[in-house]
């Protein structure tokens, strides 16, 4: 399992945000993505999930290069984007589940308690997404990450909104993950 890119290239709003990039990944890898607001973080991304179609270069998983890839891809994906996806209408319970539902998984009830115990959003699992405060929303969002069986991570600025405690359990899941042979890409400024 591994994912690489060549030679990638990303445009967007008429100007060239990064030319003739390329990494690998392999299991217990991960990819830091830093830079200042604009210069492309979160279209590199995209670009990477199959969001945004490639400009120039290639993204291959397994070997399988995008687009035909992507059904493979998708199958082992987690992605977490810049904006929470949560649905203001229903609780952080809700939303792990749907989440959850939506990319095809399946999670027992208690790995769902467990799931927002670890980013502390039990006094929190029945208030209503629109609700509570951002960080909240954000754990939210993260919490699929323990309940999820997919081995490739994208990340997309997870420390937006977070405290010390929330960021130090993402970090300790991050690095369980990479040692159970997973992957990440994660943006971050």
């Amino acid at each position: 399992m591994s994912l690489l890119a060549e030679d990638l290239a990303l445009h967007r709003g008429g100007r060239w945000l990064v030319r003739d990039i390329g990494f690998s990944l392999s299991p217990g890898a991960a990819l830091l993505v830093q830079g200042r607001n604009g210069c492309g973080k979160s279209t590199l991304l995209r670009t990477l999930c199959g969001l945004r179609p490639l400009q120039a270069g290639s993204v291959s998983w397994h070997g399988r290069a995008l687009p035909g890839g992507l059904d493979s891809l998708r199958a082992e994906l987690a992605y977490v984007g810049h904006a929470d996806g949560i649905r203001g209408d229903l609780t952080p319970e809700e939303n792990l589940r749907a989440g959850l539902a939506l990319a095809g998984e399946t999670c027992r009830p208690e790995q769902v308690d467990a799931a927002l115990e670890a980013v502390g959003l039990g006094p929190h699992r029945r208030e209503r997404g629109r609700a509570v405060a951002q960080g909240v929303r954000r754990r939210a969002a993260l919490a699929r990450l323990w309940a999820t069986r997919r081995r490739l991570w994208i990340l997309d600025e997870p420390l937006a909104g977070l405290d010390v405690d929330a960021t130090q359990a993402l970090a300790d899941r991050l690095r369980t993950h990479l040692r159970d042979g997973g992957l990440a890409v994660i943006s971050c400024h």
